[in-house]
C-alpha cells in the first residue's frame, strides 16, 4: 500500500518569486496553521449565517410589500402576517408589530436599535413607514427588500470565497505539519 504522502500524490507549487498582496499569511504548518483554518471555517459559518438571515428579511419585505398594497391590514396586522417563520427577523417583525399596538403615536424607529449588518436598512424602512401616503410605505418596503437583497448576494459571496481560501489553508497547513513529522 502506497502512502498518500508519496511523491506521485503530492501537489507542487511554484515557488515564490516575487512580492505578492495577501489578505493572510501563515508561514509554517503547525497548530498554528491548522487552528487558524478552522477558524477561517467558523468565520465563514457566521457570514453564511448573516446571509440567510439577509434572505429571510428579503422574503419578509416582499411579503409585506404585498399585504401593504392589498390596503386591507393595519401596519401591525401587515408586520404578523408577514412573520410566517421562527427566525430573528420574524420575531423582530413580531416585537414591531405588538409595540406598534401598545403605542402606535410613538414613532417607529423608536422600536429599533441597529445592531447588525441589516440594521441601518431596516432603520430606513421603519422611517419610510412611519409617514407618508400607502405609495410612499410600500417604495420603503420595495427599496429595504432590494437592498437586503444586495446585502445578502455580497455575504453570500462573501462566506463562499473565505470558505473556500479557509479550508484549502488548514489543509495545506495540516499537510505540511503531517510531512514535518514523518
Amino acid at each position: 500500500m502506497k502512502s498518500i504522502w508519496s511523491e506521485e500524490t503530492l501537489i507542487h507549487f511554484p515557488q515564490l518569486r516575487s512580492n505578492i498582496k495577501t489578505d493572510v499569511l501563515i508561514i509554517g504548518g503547525g497548530m498554528a496553521g491548522l487552528l487558524c483554518g478552522v477558524m477561517g471555517l467558523r468565520q465563514a459559518s457566521r457570514i453564511r449565517e448573516t446571509s440567510a438571515t439577509l434572505h429571510r428579511w428579503q422574503t419578509i419585505l416582499q411579503h409585506l410589500c404585498l399585504l401593504l398594497r392589498q390596503q386591507r391590514l393595519s401596519l401591525p396586522e401587515a408586520f404578523t402576517q408577514a412573520a410566517t417563520e421562527n427566525t430573528c427577523a420574524d420575531q423582530l417583525l413580531r416585537q414591531w408589530a405588538a409595540a406598534l399596538q401598545r403605542d402606535p403615536l410613538t414613532p417607529l424607529p423608536q422600536h429599533y436599535t441597529p445592531q447588525s449588518a441589516e440594521g441601518l436598512v431596516l432603520l430606513r424602512l421603519l422611517e419610510g413607514l412611519s409617514h407618508g401616503s400607502l405609495e410612499s410605505r410600500v417604495l420603503s418596503t420595495q427599496q429595504a427588500a432590494e437592498e437586503m437583497s444586495l446585502l445578502a448576494t455580497a455575504s453570500q459571496a462573501k462566506a463562499q470565497q473565505d470558505s473556500k481560501m479557509w479550508t484549502t489553508l488548514g489543509w495545506t497547513c495540516g499537510a505540511c505539519f503531517t510531512l514535518m513529522l514523518l
